[in-house]
């Protein structure tokens, strides 16, 4: 098998080492035009010594046509430039019928999503994901059991995320100004770069329609960022004769980090800690606890794996997954910044 990684920064080196474990036996081939983030490890993006190229036995390519000239055969391919660099890169991967799987969120503008869109439907056979990490994240699959299937709570009344950290802690290795997160012209900013949090909202709301939108984010602090850093938003929602009020308050600002999500049902009350990995249900004056033991890098290992199985028994991933979903998810991102203030 051969691979290709586009952008070796800090989820690129993640994937290419979770994936040398995957597929010790494949040829990895690496597009890095600027060579600026250091070797790291998984242990808090540690930077470690040596070479990339040298470790992992890349070979390097100056630009994508360079496969067509060389006629590269390339089985799959790794997008995790910073944002705004992702539509061309993905448009040609898609046109040239190479398997794509790309880091969150897929743009950050609709500019091309049109014509990638068109794309992506032609290409019957073309096999295409997005890299949302929290569906392989075993309490998302607890979450997703209770709005699809069974909730010990009953109907779900409201549904609340606080996720806070702060953008000097997410890659400690270099300035946070420099990276994409804090910058305009790179896809940056707290709405595009958490766009998880509206993956899995759309993934779990199925069914539900958005009857009423209250949103807007805004750049508070003096941290050197041309880009919103808080955000909050509430959402009511229906779905057959049950409504949801659904309320989502994320940050830049916060230490220590702060990741929850409550639920208020009509017969309990659920909390989930996602820094603890810890569920408490509060149920007819009870309280049960479910502990869930995984690294981090557990849940990327098995997203890297389920692309590579589809790619292996040339199965289609489901829409819900594939990048016609990354769409979805950058349009409903881009209209949560238009309230910026």
């Amino acid at each position: 098998m051969n691979i290709l990684i586009i952008g070796l920064g800090s989820v690129g080196q993640r994937h290419l080492r979770n994936l040398k474990l995957i597929e010790p036996k494949a040829k990895f081939y690496a597009l890095r035009k600027i060579n600026t983030k250091p070797l790291l490890n998984n242990d808090g993006f540690k930077v470690i010594k040596g070479d990339i190229k040298k470790k992992y036995s890349l070979k390097y390519i100056k630009n994508l046509d360079e496969i067509d000239i060389k006629k590269i055969n390339i089985d799959c391919a790794f997008v995790c430039t910073p944002t705004a660099l992702h539509i061309s890169k993905v448009a040609w991967l898609v046109k040239n019928n190479i398997n794509c799987f790309v880091e969150k969120p897929l743009s950050s503008s609709l500019r091309n999503i049109n014509e990638l869109e068109r794309l992506l439907k032609k290409k019957d056979k073309l096999i295409s994901m997005m890299g949302f990490q929290l569906r392989f994240n075993p309490i998302m699959h607890y979450l997703e059991n209770i709005f699809k299937k069974k909730s010990p709570i009953g109907n779900i009344l409201t549904f609340h995320t606080h996720h806070g950290e702060h953008i000097a802690d997410q890659q400690p290795y270099e300035n946070y100004a420099d990276t994409y997160s804090a910058r305009k012209d790179l896809g940056g900013g707290l709405i595009l770069c958490q766009s998880h949090e509206w993956d899995y909202m759309l993934n779990l709301f199925t069914g539900y329609k958005f009857i009423k939108k209250s949103f807007f984010s805004s750049k508070l602090s003096n941290l050197n960022m041309n880009v919103e850093n808080v955000f909050t938003g509430s959402f009511l929602l229906k779905k057959g004769h049950n409504k949801m009020l659904c309320t989502i308050n994320l940050n830049f600002l916060e230490r220590p980090k702060k990741w929850k999500i409550n639920l208020i049902g009509e017969k309990g009350s659920i909390e989930i800690c996602l820094n603890t990995n810890k569920i408490c249900i509060f149920k007819d004056k009870k309280k049960i606890i479910k502990k869930f033991k995984f690294k981090k890098n557990d849940i990327f290992i098995k997203e890297v794996q389920f692309f590579i199985s589809k790619i292996k028994s040339k199965k289609k991933i489901s829409n819900d997954l594939s990048l016609l979903h990354g769409i979805r998810v950058l349009k409903f991102a881009l209209e949560l910044k238009k309230n910026f203030k």
